[in-house]
């Protein structure tokens, strides 16, 4: 019983309207109002300023986060950014989240590389002589969480001689980012825009075996002890299965005690690293499917599932960019009170939904998608006085980004060699 109301209790506290405006109060009034004595010491203050704007409950003290960190930009030397203090899994020259869309051409006509996470942006920064790939390479960049206050959202583009193309993990995006900075020229497209719908066969109404599937990382933010609380008021013949992976330290181990603490250990299947054939098989084969996470980025799961034919659940106030995608023929849009009843009648009424058909209808897929950002790098070089002669290659991500047609991995292999001889860094 404590270990349970421990759990719910934290949750409530990190979600928490009121307590997340008290901390990122308590951490805009504790961060130096002046510019500081060295680049290192504004990198910090940067650093815990974007903390403090990404609790905010409202944009007005985000925007004063945003106006004290803008007073420590001048302070920054690039050379002496220490990426590593800042960020997980900073080293190495190796990118792996990227892909060249497009070979250079000629001096009228850029090659196209696209990257996302912010680590992966510190590395081709640290990495490289960036007035030099500017010269060849026009940068597409993913965002990893909304909203993007990162320091590296903030230092890349202080660093970088150019403008930037960048995607969005949220609506809310395409005002945070060129708050940011004006070098960011936004293209609404999700990381769960490139989906590949042939990833996904999916099965019968009848052939569906599995009540309601799960596929989320066991970090705390993905909130598995939502699903726990309900399952105590669910039918014991629910199969319930989850696929994920550990993060922040917290195993597939942890989330069985956390179970025992809600009674229902032996009430759903819980499975750490699978194969994406199991993971599609499981998929497809759900009647419905969860996220139950209060706030991240994009989720791409989201749209996964409605690929699989498998309608999808979200809380209506989640910050999550593809709640976009959840409608009447989609999914659910979940309150918190009372999940149970609305779990029950969503697996009941799943036969209902046509998710697959719409986002096959309503352009949501990665060839869809790959057209639309085509389409936006194409008028921002003729605007621009260059030419546009060769479209990109389409784009899928699975679970990095990879070539829709394995075919252009040769039409591009040249732009490969360039980046790494010239660049000091390796794409893929």
């Amino acid at each position: 019983m404590f270990k349970r109301l421990k759990i719910q209790a934290e949750d409530e506290l990190r979600f928490s309207p009121k307590v997340r405006a008290l901390l990122a109060s308590r951490i805009f009034l504790k961060t130096p109002d002046v510019v500081t004595a060295s680049s290192d010491e504004a990198a910090r203050v940067i650093h815990t300023l974007c903390q403090a704007a990404r609790l905010a409950t409202d944009d007005s003290m985000m925007k004063k986060a945003e106006a004290r960190i803008r007073r420590q930009l001048p302070k920054i030397e690039p050379a002496r950014i220490r990426w590593a203090e800042f960020l997980a899994d900073f080293g190495g020259n190796r990118i792996q989240k990227g892909i060249v869309l497009k070979p250079y051409v000629s001096e009228r006509e850029r090659g196209i590389v696209f990257i996302s996470f912010d680590n992966q942006m510190a590395r081709l920064a640290k990495s490289t002589d960036l007035e030099a790939f500017t010269r060849r390479y026009t940068l597409v960049l993913a965002p990893q969480w909304c909203p993007p206050h990162t320091i590296t959202s903030w230092l890349f583009p202080l660093i970088y001689p150019d403008e930037i193309i960048c995607l969005i993990s949220n609506t809310r995006d395409l005002i945070y980012f060129p708050r940011i900075s004006e070098k960011y020229v936004m293209v609404p497209l999700y990381a769960s825009s490139w989906v590949d719908p042939r990833e996904y066969r999916p099965v019968p109404v009848e052939q569906k075996n599995i009540d309601i599937y799960m596929l989320a990382n066991f970090a705390k933010y993905k909130r598995h002890h939502a699903l726990f609380a309900a399952l105590r008021d669910l039918p014991r013949e629910y199969r319930v299965v989850l696929h994920g992976q550990r993060e922040s330290g917290r195993t597939r181990e942890t989330l069985i005690a956390e179970a025992d603490a809600f009674g229902v250990r032996d009430r759903f299947e819980v499975h750490e690293n699978v194969t994406n054939e199991a993971l599609h098989d499981a998929m497809v084969h759900a009647k419905v499917s969860l996220i139950l996470s209060r706030r991240e980025g994009s989720c791409v799961a989201v749209v996964e599932s409605m690929f699989a034919n498998t309608p999808v659940g979200v809380y209506a106030d989640a910050e999550i960019g593809s709640r976009a995608f959840v409608n009447e023929h989609t999914g659910r849009l979940l309150q918190h009170q009372n999940l149970a009843a609305q779990l029950k009648e969503f697996v009941e009424s799943s036969a209902k939904y046509e998710p697959r058909k719409w986002v096959m209808e309503n352009g949501v897929g990665c060839l869809a998608s790959s057209e639309m950002l085509n389409e936006a790098l194409k008028r921002h070089a003729l605007e621009r006085g260059a030419q546009w002669t060769r479209d990109i290659a389409p784009l899928r991500w699975h679970p990095n980004p990879e070539f829709f047609d394995p075919e252009d991995v040769q039409k591009v292999r040249s732009a490969y060699e360039d980046i790494e001889r010239n660049y000091g860094i390796t794409l893929g």
